[in-house]
């Protein structure tokens, strides 16, 4: 194959190449995509909620900006019940060039009286649809669940906030009851923007996606938002159900942070609809890493070294057949997505490398060698070759270039 082969073509790109099955005509037919596309992010808010993280309000601000400078179309910034968070929201006002401010709030007048206070635009008022929990908690039937929050929804109207009535825990119940509660609550209320959740991640993203096409034909003119948390590690797949079936956002948190097993992660999020789908949600792909290390540094949470987009060990290379072949190919014309899923630059990082371990071949190790300033026979490399997988077998890691240097003038004694 030459590089010609595969210019022009929607999967294939000097920084991502994906699979062409994504762009077939059958599969982009069963689509359901919006043509108003945007992230609503809540790291500041369910993302600070993961037991053990705590941000002060100059973290929150600073990571508020950063993530207006992604391009997410609204914050989320926090409870503004909370003075902390109210501040941040204070403090944000003003500074976001171009995302809408907004905060969550429980559906009653004093949370909603608090998020004027606080100068946000947008509010989420939320409330459990989960009909024992309505009952046990709230002494709420359905017609009092609907009754409630449709005051609180008119209520934020008037005070002049753009209102997203969200109802959580929705997922565990059937269609009809579902259909029963959120048409009353957005007929009654008529909230320009309707969030449901699948607060414990359990759908299968098929059900995802045919239901919001059924919540697309419900509420055509709506703007339709789905929240997901990852407990059954579906988060990432049942947000893109949720767009291909009709959903204008997601609600997303950086490093997937939040409560259990975290949110949908918005990196992931980001990587699987721009990068992967080419849909346009108008983030900067390459400001990911940046913010990602800021709330790591905020929360003081670490990343997984495998973590998609964020993991520190993504792009190091210690497999030969792997190096040999990104070598070759770049001799040929072809970039490294040949053997790389995207390249770290897309997301904001540089950190492509070649690292000396058990997976070293002969090719890596003229490249290791290269890159030390050292010379050696073929008898040498092969000796060198056998004591770097010895040694990175004994130490469980992949050598240093210092460490490889010493091994390899061992052996030459250079």
């Amino acid at each position: 194959m030459n590089r010609e082969d595969l210019d022009g073509k929607p999967y294939f790109g000097e920084q991502a190449w994906v699979t062409p099955m994504n762009f077939e005509d059958d599969l982009r037919s069963q689509l359901n995509v919006p043509d108003r596309l945007y992230v609503h992010d809540v790291t500041l808010r369910d993302g600070e909620q993961t037991p053990g993280v705590a941000m002060t309000t100059e973290e929150k601000v600073e990571i508020g900006v950063a993530l207006d400078e992604l391009g997410i179309g609204v914050i989320e910034a926090g409870l503004p019940m909370v003075e902390k968070d109210a501040e941040t929201m204070r403090r944000l006002k003003g500074k976001l060039k171009n995302a809408t401010l907004g905060c969550l709030v429980r559906a009653n007048r004093k949370d909603i009286d608090d998020a004027v206070s606080a100068g946000v635009e947008l509010v989420v008022i939320e409330h459990s649809i989960n009909p024992v929990a309505c009952t046990c908690a709230y002494d709420l039937d359905e017609k009092g669940l609907i009754d409630k929050n449709v005051d609180a929804c008119r209520y934020a109207a008037e005070k002049g906030l753009t209102v997203n009535w969200m109802g959580w825990d929705a997922f565990r119940y059937d269609d009809g009851y579902i259909e029963r509660v959120f048409r009353g609550v957005v007929e009654g209320a008529d909230p320009e923007r309707v969030t449901i959740a699948d607060t414990f991640g359990m759908a299968h993203p098929l059900a995802t996606m045919n239901f919001f096409k059924r919540f697309r034909s419900w509420f055509p003119d709506r703007l339709l938002e789905f929240h997901c948390h990852n407990d059954y590690g579906m988060a990432v797949a049942n947000a893109l159900a949720a767009v291909t079936g009709g959903a204008n956002s997601v609600h997303t948190s950086v490093g997937g942070l939040g409560e259990r097993a975290g949110n949908i992660s918005l990196e992931e999020f980001a990587l699987v609809t721009q990068a992967a789908m080419k849909l346009d949600f108008g983030l900067d792909m390459k400001r990911l890493v940046p913010v990602g290390r800021l709330v790591e540094r905020a929360s003081r949470f670490p990343m997984a070294g495998n973590k998609p987009v964020l993991g520190d060990n993504l792009f190091n290379v210690d497999s030969g057949l792997i190096i040999h072949i990104l070598s070759k190919a770049e001799e040929a014309g072809f970039p490294a997505t040949v053997m790389m899923p995207y390249l770290p630059e897309m997301v904001g990082r540089s950190d492509l490398r070649f690292v000396p371990g058990k997976g070293a071949g002969g090719a890596a190790i003229d490249v290791f060698l290269e890159r030390a300033g050292i010379s050696a026979d073929d008898g040498q490399k092969r000796e060198i070759l056998a004591r770097l997988k010895a040694r990175s077998t004994e130490i469980k890691r992949f050598l240093t270039d210092e460490e490889f240097a010493a091994l390899a003038k061992e052996v030459t004694g250079s």
